[in-house]
């Protein structure tokens, strides 16, 4: 497991992190380093970066060059997608359907998850093992990137922090029973509050880097794991009995 400098980083913050690495505890001594933050994870089989060098992490709705009409498109898609996650979820009685039909933030969280179209939120876990999962699966090269993030300490399922213009949604709360993914993923989405279509200014307001805390760079084969621990196989991460995305099928 290689720590990866980015190079937009404090100084002060390379050499806190120079001084807990090598060792194995890394996201421990993280998670007691920044005690006043949440840490969060995710796990990719690439690490993109933007002109500058430095990683990006946008929500999907904002990725690539967009300009007004093509932004515009995405969100009513979104907002037809929503609808119709409405309407198969009252159909089908599906518990809590009525509070979703009122809270975007809930339809945009499970069209986000079981990738029925773009958001404006992110996927992030709060288990280092379903990080580090995700960024070996499927991979087809000899490694892949865990990245850590420090969040506002949660209040509620679905937590607002306007100091930190951030909107952070606990999947397993706000989803229904028959929603397994969640379950299993730990899953958590998280966007900028208020921030839609019509934002202005700086692009670079909805990207996540400015929450990055490290990132490591981790081989694809089993030794990582070390002695008594294994990935999460596919099958558990993406459970096939999941009725919820059997419904969000019918959206795609």
């Amino acid at each position: 497991m290689k720590l990866l400098l980015d190079q937009n980083l404090s100084f002060r913050l390379l050499e806190e992190l120079k001084s807990i690495y090598p060792d194995s505890t890394q996201a421990a001594k993280l998670a007691y380093l920044y005690k006043d933050h949440l840490l969060f994870f995710r796990g990719q089989d690439n690490d993109y970066k933007n002109k500058a060098g430095s990683s990006t992490f946008y929500p999907n709705i904002y990725r690539g060059r967009l300009g007004e009409e093509e932004l515009t498109n995405r969100f009513e898609v979104l907002d037809e997608s929503s609808k119709k996650l409405v309407e198969v979820f009252k159909s089908e009685a599906i518990d809590g359907y009525t509070e979703i039909r009122r809270k975007k933030y809930m339809q945009w969280s499970i069209l986000q998850h079981y990738e029925v179209c773009d958001t404006p939120l992110l996927d992030f876990t709060h288990s280092v093992r379903v990080a580090c999962s995700f960024a070996q699966l499927g991979n087809k090269t000899d490694r892949g990137y865990v990245y850590v993030f420090g969040f506002p300490y949660l209040t509620n399922r679905i937590s607002r922090n306007s100091e930190h213009d951030l909107i952070t949604i606990r999947l397993l709360s706000i989803c229904p029973p028959d929603a397994l993914r969640p379950y299993y993923q730990d899953g958590y989405l998280a966007g900028t509050e208020d921030i839609t279509k019509d934002y202005w200014g700086d692009k670079m307001q909805l990207d996540f880097k400015r929450r990055l805390i490290a990132k490591f760079e981790i081989p694809i084969d089993d030794d990582f794991w070390g002695e008594g621990l294994s990935g999460i196989p596919e099958p558990v991460l993406y459970p096939t009995n999941d009725k919820i995305e059997e419904l969000c099928k019918r959206l795609k």
